[in-house]
């Protein structure tokens, strides 16, 4: 270290001289972008050289210190080179966590799978199997976009909640992130429904409410759907169906906002179903 060193003051002194040209500046610059690769270069531990308690060590070291990208690169390595060791399902795990810091959601959920598929009878199994269903929710896009990563992350938590019941702390966890994608399932459901509405595509509106209602029950957007499943029956001219979906919604959500908008339409829809009495009578004479 003490030769670099001097090597480096004896390389500013010829250079850095006052009449020093823009050509030496540039060889300064070279010389030292040089001698910095050299350092970084010998700072590195060669991995292959370490047992595996050693090793994993390091690359522990350096997931603790937030190098996250070195310790990709090493944890990769390691689950590779080292698949005998005792180890090596923590490689795993912190390899997934790794990416999942670096916001790389994908790798970190086939990281984690990897986990489950390769070392069954690890410990790290269950937290291994929640994090795949957070990377995929992490993955979500807004609900107007595709949902693939959605459901993806339903199926994944709920196996975790179905396989390991008694994590109570986690499951309440998953539960509640569960929750989050059925709201964004069924706000892309409602969006849908309601795009079909204004293009007066009243039986396809009807569909989606109708789906909306029976799958997604439980959100916030259920009541809204079964409002517009009473507009849709309306518009489209079957008109008991529309005062029974009114009728439902008020009965089902008597707090709701848009109350007085269903009782205001159950009104017109009677009056369509009972004719005025006098017109009855003149009908009949």
């Amino acid at each position: 270290m003490n030769i670099r060193k001097n090597t480096v003051l004896s390389t500013l002194h010829q250079v850095l001289t006052p009449d020093a040209t823009s050509r030496n500046i540039r060889l300064l610059i070279t010389v030292l972008l040089f001698i910095t690769f050299v350092i970084g270069c010998s700072k590195r531990v060669p991995l292959e050289e370490l047992n595996a308690e050693d090793g994993f060590r390091y690359i522990k070291s350096q997931y603790d210190k937030g190098k996250y990208r070195e310790a990709v690169s090493g944890f990769d390595f390691y689950t590779l080179n080292y698949s005998g060791s005792s180890l090596v399902d923590s490689a795993q795990f912190l390899l997934g966590q790794s990416h999942f810091r670096l916001e790389d959601y994908l790798l970190a959920a086939y990281a984690f799978e990897q986990l489950y598929q390769r070392f069954q009878r690890s410990s790290l199994v269950p937290e291994a199997m929640y994090m795949v269903g957070v990377s995929y929710w992490e993955l979500t896009p807004k609900y107007s976009l595709d949902q693939d990563y959605t459901i993806k992350a339903i199926e994944a938590l709920q196996a975790f909640i179905d396989y390991y019941p008694d994590y109570k702390t986690r499951v309440a966890n998953a539960q509640e992130t569960i929750a989050r994608c059925r709201e964004k399932l069924a706000h892309k459901e409602y969006a849908n429904g309601v795009i079909y509405l204004k293009m007066k595509e009243y039986p396809s509106a009807i569909i989606y409410f109708h789906d909306l209602i029976d799958l997604y029950y439980d959100t916030d957007w259920a009541s809204k759907a079964a409002y517009q499943l009473g507009v849709s029956y309306s518009y489209d001219k079957r008109i008991e169906e529309a005062e029974s979906a009114y009728r439902m919604f008020i009965s089902k959500y008597p707090d709701h906002p848009w109350r007085p908008k269903a009782e205001s339409a159950l009104k017109k829809l009677h009056q369509v179903l009972t004719p005025d009495a006098t017109q009855t009578e003149r009908d009949e004479g």
